[in-house]
């Protein structure tokens, strides 16, 4: 029968985060011994109090313990998934700045795939809502982006997307192409994506936006 033991200090992790812990780590142990273990694995968290143990001779007391508990949520915070990324587009899309700015890192650069005069590199945050702005303006605001997946390792994220628009004064102009975003992130915001057309995409795109 496979044991579990996690000691934590009291006040670190709340209820909802210990059961996420303990299921993770017996995720850990099926994968290593198989499924056979999963209905014998037992679980068990101790809990120390604050003062009652020491790192390298100091005693960790409650602010000690308060300061790592508020360093971890920061951590948490701007961990980087899949809520997040989708977060960050939704941020964009909603238009409001203090919301792009939690996710949208001022000096971030963005390439723009194709030969299009919209594409090209965009140096800085202003920059980048500025071309975001024109592309809305040369599709009329008709511009909608499917998100068909996201993956995300360590410090970067992939979306694949589906984009659709009809050209601003001539609906015969239209735009439907798939894209991959490739973003790297750093403290939580993006620093740094680039986009990729796939198939004739590039000259669709190149003619719906010259």
């Amino acid at each position: 029968m496979p044991i579990i033991e996690l000691t934590l200090v009291e006040g670190f992790a709340d209820d909802e985060q210990k059961s996420d812990v303990i299921t993770k780590l017996a995720d850990v142990v099926v994968n290593v011994f198989g499924e056979i273990t999963k209905p014998n694995i037992f679980s068990l968290i101790r809990e120390v109090k604050p003062g009652s143990w020491s790192i390298g001779g100091v005693v960790a007391d409650q602010e000690m313990v308060a300061g790592g508990k508020a360093i971890s949520n920061q951590q948490i915070a701007n961990r980087l998934d899949e809520a997040r990324v989708i977060a960050a587009y939704e941020a964009l899309a909603s238009g409001d700045r203090a919301e792009i700015d939690k996710y949208w890192d001022a000096d971030m650069t963005w390439l723009v795939p194709g030969e299009a005069p919209v594409s090209g590199l965009k140096q800085g945050l202003d920059t980048f809502l500025a071309f975001m702005g024109e592309v809305g303006a040369l599709a009329d605001n008709s511009f909608a982006m499917e998100r068909t997946n996201t993956l995300v390792k360590g410090d970067t994220s992939v979306d694949l997307t589906h984009n659709t628009a009809t050209r601003a004064g001539d609906s015969s102009r239209k735009l439907d192409i798939d894209v991959v975003h490739v973003m790297r992130w750093r403290d939580g915001k993006i620093v740094e994506g680039r986009g990729s057309i796939f198939g004739t995409g590039t000259t669709e795109y190149n003619e719906f936006f010259a």
